[in-house]
């Protein structure tokens, strides 16, 4: 499959230097350290997340998790945009 990827300039330049060093590359570079993190767990762990006092934190249902359901509750229906602006 084909996607694109943000990396940070200087993560990618290690990536590259470890292809080269392999003689392999660049997305076998990061296919190999995504496997090796799924294997690890990494990816189950949740990071905290700072709750507002003022707001009393985030509205219920909410994942953060979900980009989709992100988009829509900021850009989707009328009833998202009244809450995005009621919280402003």
């Amino acid at each position: 499959m084909r996607t694109t990827l943000n990396l940070n300039d200087d993560l990618y330049r290690e990536v590259k230097v470890v292809a080269a060093e392999r003689g392999v590359s660049a997305t076998s570079v990061i296919e190999d350290a995504l496997r090796a993190a799924l294997r690890s767990g990494v990816h189950t762990q949740r990071p905290e997340l700072p709750v507002s006092l003022r707001s009393g934190g985030l509205r219920p249902g909410v994942d953060l998790v979900d980009r989709d359901q992100l988009y829509d509750l900021l850009y989707g229906d009328a009833d998202s945009r009244a809450v995005a602006v009621s919280r402003g």
